[in-house]
This record gives C-alpha cells, structure tokens and sequence, in this order.
C-alpha cells in the first residue's frame, strides 16, 4: 500500500526577479490556455473528458510548449469533469494564477551544498532556457521527508497574495490493514466538527469560532469595500486573508480529526459525507454564520487528506436525508429531528442523538451503490419506497394517509 502526504506552502521567495519574470510569464499563458480549453470543452458538453485524448491546439494557438499544452489540458479536464459533478450552471472563470505541472515540465533536483534543499527545474517560454529556482525546506517539511522519503513527480505552483509558493507530494509504503467489514460512518456537523457511528463526538464549534468568523466576514467586507476604492484611484490593493482566524479554527478542527482517525478501528472502511457546501443556506443569519464557522468543506477535505495519510480506506457516499431517516426502520421526516441535537423517529419512537443516528445512516450506505448514483432530489422517493416495502401490506395501507412530504 502506498501513502502519500502533500508539503504545501513551500516559499519560491529566494529566486531572483528574472528567474521569478520568466515564471510569471509562462503562468499568465499556462492559464490563458487552459482557460480555453476549459470553455472548449464545456462548449461540446463533455462531462468526462479524457486527458490523454488530442488536444485542440488548432482551436487554442499559443506559445506553450506540447509537454505544457498536454499539463494545461489535464488541468482543464479536471475543472471540468468537477464542474460537471457539482451540477454547476456558470461556466468557470480561472482567477488566480495555478499550475499543475508534471515531470515533463517541472523537476526537482536535489542541491549540492547547504544553501538550498532542492531546486525546481522550470521549462519557460523560451525552449531550452529553463529556470532553476531555490527551495528551501521548512522545518516540519524536512521532517515529512524524512518519514516520506520518496518524492512523487507531480508539483503545483501557485500565486497568493503576491507569492508564489510550491506544493509537493511524497510517498512511502506501508503495511496493507487488515480487513475489517465493520464501516464506521463519520457525520461532519455544525455543533461537533465531526461525530462517528460509533457515539463518538470530536471537537465543537463554540460561541466563540462563531464570534470570529463573524469578525472576519466584517473585516473582510470592509476590506472588499477598500480594495474598491483603491483599485478606482490606480493604487495597490490590500490583502483579504485573515490568518489569525483561519489558524484558530484549523488548528481546533485539526486537533479534533486527529483523535478521530487515531480512534479508527484498524482495518475499518470509512463512510463520509459527499457534501457541496457552497449551496448550503439557511434564513437564520445565525445558523449561516454557525455554517461559515463550521468550515464544512475544510473539514471533509482535511479528514480525507489524513485518511489517505493513514493508508485507511473511504468512500464518500450520498448524505441526502441521512438526519431525516431513521436508523432503525429506515423512517424518513424532516419533523423526525427535533432539534440539532435531538432525533425521535414519529414512526417507531426510537430516540438518538441527531448526528450519531446521522452517521450510522451514512455508514449503512457505504456500499449502496442504487443510492449512492441518485441525484439528491431523487433520494427521499427511494428512502420512502423502501420503508414501504419493509411493512407488512396491512400496515402500508394504514399508512397511506401519513404525511411523508
């Protein structure tokens, strides 16, 4: 079994200005193109495009590279197909500068003396004129290294808040766990960070990571507001990150996933939630900054990094009405959970706490394969069908006048 662990956030801040110009450039035309390829795509509607398919380089003329046109095309067709899976509607528009780059294209070579840990060998516009850049290797990266010793060949670039800054994989091998049928489902909620089927709760989104999202959402309008009037005036712009925030909650939320994957039986499979946050709304204003608080995405994308980290195997399955059914005869109401906490199914009073009686619904679809291939629309006639067909046809009959809407 292979394991792999990402080092992100590595600083190109040590390569000179032409090193860094040259860099620039070739990233302005990388996205360009694959901009192109993107709306290309979504043009003849191919929700599942292939990356080693030919490239329209007809329809998309640029000074790239065939290596960098087959990157920037692999690139496109993961936008794509993920454009497709979350059933968005507005076609997407690349705003930030990113490059998933390979090893036709990007090297990293191992430096000769202690200044540096490593250099990125870079292929630029100009053929046969490629950049080195410096890499110097934080502290807690040196040691991902040491437990990951093998580098995959893979290395994004991207540019934040004026800096560019690398991201690597690694790797090493481990032992293949041991078969466990068990499946432990992990609900990812808005009052604990994540609770398991096992009744095991981890972590809490207190008052007070509510109270500094809030903050942050009114710093980040009035920097919003400010970067308007200074974009008008032609002068540079301030930064919309909120460090101290954001550390303050992954810091509470990376703790929590800790405990949760140490506590793993060993050898169980994983059920989790396949959920698209960006549509989530509430009318309470409360319950919306609850959500931002909660980091919802962060923590499914956190927990399914630290899993792969520990060789344990997932799968994210459909979530649709998961706190709404019950675990015990499968009952579906959206009056069945009385409140955040509190479930008691109207059918057969069974009573649970809501997130705990959430996760083992998920558990139970890790391998229904018939649900889990539903559009969420569709999954609350299935889950009522299925109720039906476990009663007897007296009792289906007596229920027929029961409000299941």
């Amino acid at each position: 079994m292979t394991i792999k662990k990402a080092i992100n956030d590595l600083k190109l801040d040590a390569a000179n200005s032409g090193k860094l110009e040259a860099l620039e450039s070739l990233a302005v035309e990388h996205q360009r193109v694959v901009q192109a390829y993107v709306d290309w795509l979504i043009a003849r509607a191919m929700p599942e495009p292939e990356k080693y398919a030919d490239i329209p380089t007809a329809a998309v003329p640029t000074e790239l590279s065939a290596r960098w046109q087959r990157c920037a095309w692999q690139q496109a067709c993961g936008i794509v197909q993920s454009w497709y899976s979350n059933e968005r509607t507005t076609p997407p528009v690349l705003k930030n500068l990113c490059i998933q780059a390979n090893a036709n294209v990007v090297q990293l070579e191992k430096s000769e003396t202690p200044t540096f840990d490593f250099w990125l060998r870079i292929s630029t516009l100009e053929a046969g004129y490629p950049v080195r850049v410096p890499l110097q290797l934080y502290r807690r990266a040196k040691q991902t290294i040491e437990k990951y010793p093998k580098l995959c060949t893979g290395v994004t670039l991207n540019k934040r808040d004026g800096q560019w800054r690398a991201t690597l994989v690694v790797e090493r091998k481990g032992e293949k766990s041991k078969a466990n049928r068990k499946v432990i489902g992990v609900d990812i909620g808005m009052r604990h960070i994540a609770v398991t089927s096992e009744d095991k709760q981890y972590g809490a989104i207190s008052d007070e990571l509510a109270r500094r999202v809030e903050k942050k959402a009114a710093r980040l309008a009035r920097k919003q507001k400010l970067n308007a009037c200074l974009k008008r005036k032609g002068l540079p712009t301030v930064a919309l990150t909120d460090s101290k925030a954001e550390a303050f909650a992954r810091n509470e939320i990376g703790r929590a996933l800790n405990q949760l994957v140490n506590d793993l039986p060993a050898g169980s499979p994983v059920a989790l939630e396949g959920l698209t946050v960006k549509d989530m709304r509430f009318k309470s204003r409360q319950m919306n900054r609850r959500l931002r608080a909660s980091q919802l995405g962060y923590i499914r994308d956190k927990l399914r990094f630290k899993l792969d980290e520990r060789g344990t195997r997932y799968r994210s399955v459909q979530p649709a009405y998961s706190s709404q059914q019950c675990d015990q005869c499968g009952f579906v109401h959206e009056d069945n959970r009385l409140s955040q906490s509190a479930f008691k199914c109207l059918n057969c009073g069974y009573t649970e706490n809501a997130d705990v009686n959430a996760a083992r619904n998920i558990a139970k679809r890790f391998g229904d394969d018939e649900l889990n291939r539903l559009h969420f629309r569709d999954v609350k006639a299935v889950l009522q069908d299925r109720f039906a067909r476990r009663l007897s046809p007296d009792a289906r009959s007596a229920s027929v006048g029961l409000d299941t809407s």
